[in-house]
């Protein structure tokens, strides 16, 4: 757009209305309206606006583009003195549009569109500044529907940015046997610059027999998303990550196939952390033996759906610390259910380096990759290797879709290791998976199946069996896992009559006793609006002879080594209207190896920036009734959670807050909410916008806002809602595709020039002609005559001589105000 578009188009948003009621008001009169183009963006300014058709003026226009109404962005488009178009060859990727075969070697700058419209039309509108682009679909590439070409993807601008989440609760024994207290601090930083990204995963833990704290860092490397191979490459500390091999944290290279740049149907698995809190309560969430999220949680159920991928597979160990010190604990299987593959697409993945655990003083080198292929719609198959002077590792199988028994997948690994101690073993690992949806809407998986033979060493287990050697530790007494297997039935019934889950879990070892066998049936149902469930849950635990765990207490359990837990809950919500927001009345009661175990009663609610919940509960195992207060406060900087337990025994305080910042050229932002992809939002001068309806995301003094989890790889749509009547948002609607970690930046055109509405009169009393145009001294546009003879007027401060440029008995007039007034009448003297 030219200068003077720039400078004068948002004077008037509604000037086209304005004209074309003059239009409608000369041609009762008999005359030809001649319009002043000057209010029009960009070249459409010089268009014609005489006749009685709007017809764009010859030039080249920025134009949001519609393939068969599907929006593929925004695009340069050149129009002809005949209105014909044209558009550069470079955007049918983006597009989605076939290549008809003649053009493939063209070299012209500029194709009519007729050239590859397949025999389609094209739709311009010159309002909206639209083209829409009919194509028979059989020429149109089929995408799922969010997915955006990797030439509109965004890699953002340099910055640094953290996300982070802290807690910390205190607990107080009323007959002061002990009190505790923790803290803990997560943090996922990055430094974004050109391209390449540092990143760092650590954690902060403090509590009572630690004083000082530690840190603990999980992964720290070097990151770069390479679009032209839908992969990413990573350098430094990081974990392998394979669907097939034991995952570790190794120092090295990794080059894999980063699914998320392809479409939604490719997307990773992340695990969904369900459970039951009986008081407020501390929920932790091990891998590896690590931490990897904690969070402080009211009573009642708790959904935890924003774990982010820390780079292993392993299963998730849960523990639920209640107030007062009653843990309970359980297993999240991590593991996908199929590996089928759609037909012609691959995955693949490389990792080189040495093996980085902590606190191992052993650090092999290695070589591992797999590669899956997807045959048909009813056969993918898949290999994979680990490499080591020592060890070696060979992986082959496949996934079969087969009609009316579901998709099974089954692989074997063998592997052969040389120990230090110039022991050596060869073994084999057999795993199998199978998922099948019955007609009778029964859903059937074994989500993960393997048994590893006597001899078997997985990687993992030749490093840690070589640092014991390497220690002159015994090996004998070193657990190796034996099988595991989990199945998980869902039916759901008739109308009216519920759904039934039934799960279970279990896992052995080799060179132990110890096991676990975990099973859980639930039934839920609806009646009006009242919903409830009850559910049945059997733990069994075996423990070896010389176990001294603190979880083994034979004092209470005699000297079988084994464990049996068998619980039933009941739960009741009941849904309400509390000042006419949304709440729920929550009741629980649970049974504990036949006999009563705990019961409470809940309040939970929320506003649009307040979560809250009230409730009382009953222990009968620990003898204790405590009243718990829990809430959480969402604002644009922080999220702020606190709460508060009192019993006969025990007083417990905690809080919490989570978050976002971004620190960049133009400051530092925060949010908050969590996440790792970023868009910084810039709607300059305008403040306490409302980003897609969000109340808790607002824009701030000087119009910035930052989004934290924004979708990688996808069309985001930003929509701001505009509160200051004296500022205007153009083109309130942005998009952006960002890169994966990456920090984009969106900015809004912004008018922040106050409105001054003035009654103003010519010398004889007469009124104003409708439409005329107000200027300045220095004949820059202020504004318009409208209806009533008012001066509609948008400037910083109101001028001290307003310009009133008309066309009166075919001559141009033109008359002052001098010193206007919004409290009297005007007069406007030629």
């Amino acid at each position: 757009m030219n200068g003077k578009s720039v400078t004068i188009s948002g004077v008037f948003n509604k000037s086209k209305l304005v004209y074309a009621l003059l239009a409608a008001l000369y041609s009762q009169q008999g005359h030809t309206a001649a319009f002043n183009s000057s209010f029009l963006m960009g070249d459409i300014g010089s268009a014609d606006w005489s006749s009685g058709s709007k017809v764009i003026s010859a030039g080249i226009y920025d134009l949001d583009v519609s393939v068969n109404g599907a929006w593929r962005g925004k695009f340069p488009v050149k129009v002809d003195e005949k209105n014909n178009i044209f558009m550069k060859p470079d955007v049918f990727g983006s597009l989605l549009v076939k290549k008809p075969a003649e053009m493939k070697d063209t070299t012209e700058e500029w194709l009519p569109a007729s050239t590859f419209l397949h025999g389609g039309s094209t739709t311009l509108n010159t309002g909206k500044m639209e083209l829409n682009l009919v194509i028979p679909q059989a020429f149109v590439i089929s995408k799922d529907q969010r997915w955006v070409a990797p030439e509109m993807w965004d890699p953002g601008i340099n910055g640094a940015y953290t996300s982070y989440n802290f807690s910390y609760y205190n607990s107080h024994r009323k007959d002061d046997v002990s009190d505790a207290d923790n803290i803990y601090l997560s943090m996922r930083s990055g430094l974004n610059l050109a391209g390449w990204s540092l990143l760092d995963n650590s954690t902060f833990q403090r509590n009572r027999s630690n004083k000082s704290g530690y840190w603990t860092n999980s992964t720290r490397y070097l990151e770069r998303p390479l679009p032209g191979m839908n992969a990413l490459l990573r350098v430094g500390d990081s974990y392998t990550e394979s669907p097939w091999f034991d995952n570790m944290r190794f120092r090295g290279v990794s080059l894999r196939q980063d699914l998320r740049m392809y479409p939604d149907s490719y997307r990773t698995y992340m695990p969904v952390i369900r459970g039951m809190a009986n008081s407020n309560a501390v929920v932790k969430i091990y891998q590896n033996g690590q931490i990897i999220h904690q969070v402080n949680v009211p009573a009642g159920p708790f959904s935890i759906e924003d774990l982010m991928p820390t780079g292993s597979r392993s299963d998730f160990q849960v523990d639920v610390v209640n107030a007062g010190g009653s843990t309970e604990s359980f297993i999240v299987p991590f593991s996908t259910v199929s590996d089928m593959l759609r037909p012609g697409s691959s995955e693949w993945m490389l990792n080189a380096g040495k093996v980085q655990i902590s606190n191992v003083d052993f650090h092999p080198e290695f070589v591992q990759g797999s590669y899956s292929y997807g045959v048909n719609n009813y056969l993918s198959v898949y290999g994979g290797a680990t490499l080591n002077n020592d060890y070696q590792s060979l992986l082959a199988g496949a996934a079969v879709s087969v009609p009316y028994l579901g998709s099974v997948s089954s692989n074997i690994e063998r592997a052969s290791a040389t120990l230090k101690n110039g022991q050596s073993s060869d073994g084999q690992r057999i795993k199998f998976s199978w998922s099948r949806y019955l007609p009778t809407k029964t859903n059937i998986s074994i989500a993960s199946y393997y048994y590893n033979s006597a001899e078997y060493l997985s990687f993992n287990d030749f490093v840690y069996i070589n640092r014991l050697i390497q220690q002159d530790n015994s090996t004998s007494g070193y657990k190796r896992s034996k099988k595991t297997y989990s199945i998980s039935l869902d039916q759901t019934l008739d109308d009216g009559w519920g759904r039934i889950a039934l799960d279970a879990y279990w896992r052995d070892y080799w060179n132990s006793n110890q096991s676990t066998r975990q099973y859980s049936l639930t039934y839920s149902n609806l009646w009006r609006d009242i919903s409830w469930s009850i559910s049945a849950r059997r733990t069994h635990y075996e423990y070896d002879a010389d176990d001294s765990s603190n979880q083994y207490d034979e004092s209470h359990y005699g000297r079988s080594r084994s464990q049996d837990e068998n619980r039933i809950d009941l739960s009741i919500t009941i849904p309400l209207k509390i000042f006419d927001t949304n709440a729920s009345l929550v009741t629980r009661s649970g049974m504990k190896d036949g006999k009563y175990a705990n019961s409470d009663i809940g309040l939970n609610g929320s506003t649009d920036n307040v979560d809250y919940n009230l409730s009382m509960a009953d222990d009968n195992t620990n003898r204790t009734s405590t009243l718990n207060a829990w809430g959480a406060m969402r604002t644009s900087a922080v999220k702020l959670t606190g709460n508060y337990s009192e019993s006969n025994n025990y007083r417990q305080a905690g809080f919490g807050a989570s978050g976002s910042a971004v620190l960049w050229s133009g400051g530092l932002l925060t949010s908050g909410s969590s996440g790792t992809t970023f868009v910084i939002l810039d709607s300059p001068g305008v403040a306490n916008a409302v980003v897609n309806g969000n109340p808790a995301m607002k824009t701030n003094k000087s119009g910035k806002v930052l989004y934290p989890y924004a979708a990688p790889y996808r069309m985001n749509n930003f929509r701001l809602e505009n509160n200051d009547a004296d500022a205007e948002v153009k083109g309130n609607i942005r998009h952006v595709a960002p890169w994966a970690g990456s920090i984009s930046y969106v900015k809004y055109n912004t008018d922040t020039r106050k409105v001054f509405v003035i009654e103003a009169y010519k010398s004889d009393g007469q009124p104003l002609p409708f439409g005329a145009e107000l200027l300045d001294k220095k004949n820059a546009a202020l504004g318009y005559v409208s209806q009533g003879s008012q001066m509609y007027i948008k400037a910083d401060v109101l001028p001290k001589f307003i310009f009133v440029k008309y066309t009166q008995d075919e001559k141009q007039q033109k008359c002052k105000v001098t010193n206007p007034s919004k409290s009297q009448r005007n007069i406007c003297v030629l």
